[in-house]
């Protein structure tokens, strides 16, 4: 097949899964076309994709007639918004969303969207599904030249202070202090080489992420705020923007992510991991419990963070890898008719 990808606003860059799904598609076959340039993708991760693998064989042109239009929505659809939503009344057009505030978008329902920090607690207008950040193919590759060693260090903490981090600070305050009465606890800010040397030589990472969002139109303050307007959102306080290329990282390299319980808070990756298997759980109403059962554990056997870490690298080859991310878009597509 053939898959046409449009970028509305290419002077600001490509997002990281659009590369990664364009890199999937390329792995299983398919042509791809682009009007950006493959140099202008941005990304936090390790590498971002196209920055040393398969950008050759992107065809480059302004002639996005060809096969299955797929749009990079991170910073909304620009001058063309008006022009897509009328072409989707009758054309298949897929949109995909990582921006932090696309919790708070609703989209035309012709569009087939996949969105990043997905919660099925919290859902907006639109036919919205979940979608990893996942991986680059570089990512994937550098990991797999790593000899993975013995892990002496305990734990890695190396949050960068961030706005909208509410989950972050409320652990620091509750979760954090509990793990360091029994394990020792890295806290620092690196560059991306020593970044993966952390990785490699730690047993777990803290790889939690979020904002904490209560319901502002209870308040009649908000009433007529439009972007606070949810199709469904849950009573308690829910997650958004929770996602983030740490999780995906420290599973790459066999360090045991701690992070919010998945199921327990509506979190949606397309592909969740399994709790105490192929990362760690964290109920913010039992703090105490599942610090207590992480020293149990680790007393029990030793090797219990490297055993989740190992999981949790499969975990994230088999399900978030370019290719498998691919798979997945595809039969959703095919699923709703849009193949």
């Amino acid at each position: 097949m053939e898959f046409s990808f449009f970028f509305p606003t290419k002077d600001r860059g490509g997002s990281h899964i659009v590369g990664c799904l364009m890199q999937g598609l390329q792995l299983l076959g398919h042509k791809i076309y682009s009007n950006a340039p493959m140099t202008e993708f941005k990304s936090h991760g390790i590498f971002p994709p196209f920055s040393r693998l398969m950008s050759e064989d992107i065809q480059i042109t302004s002639d996005l007639s060809r096969g299955h239009l797929i749009v990079d929505a991170f910073n909304g659809l620009g001058d063309f918004e008006k022009s897509l939503k009328n072409s989707a009344r009758n054309n298949k057009i897929v949109l995909l969303d990582m921006n932090d505030g696309c919790n708070l978008r609703d989209y035309d329902d012709n569009f087939l969207v996949f969105i990043t920090h997905f919660n099925k607690l919290a859902l907006r207008g639109g036919k919205i599904f979940p979608i990893g950040f996942g991986l680059s193919e570089e990512a994937i590759q550098l990991a797999g030249q790593h000899i993975f060693s013995e892990r002496k260090k305990d734990i890695l903490r190396n949050f960068r202070p961030s706005n909208n981090q509410s989950v972050r600070n409320g652990l620091d305050l509750s979760l954090l202090p509990l793990l360091r009465d029994h394990f020792m606890i890295t806290e620092s800010f690196s560059d991306p080489d020593q970044y993966i040397r952390d990785l490699l030589t730690h047993k777990a990472v803290l790889a939690y992420g979020g904002d904490l969002y209560k319901d502002l139109r209870q308040n009649e303050y908000f009433a007529s705020f439009k972007d606070l307007v949810f199709k469904e959102i849950a009573s308690e306080p829910v997650v958004l923007r929770f996602d983030s290329w740490r999780f995906y990282e420290a599973a790459l390299f066999g360090c045991c992510p701690i992070s919010l319980d998945f199921d327990r808070y509506g979190l949606e990756t397309s592909a969740n991991p399994m709790p105490w298997s192929e990362y760690i759980p964290i109920d913010f109403s039992r703090i105490e419990t599942t610090t207590s059962r992480i020293v149990e554990e680790v007393s029990k056997d030793s090797f219990f963070l490297e055993k989740i870490g190992l999981n949790a690298r499969k975990w994230v080859i088999n399900n978030h890898s370019p290719r498998a991310t691919a798979m997945r878009v595809l039969e959703t597509m095919t699923q709703h008719q849009f193949l």
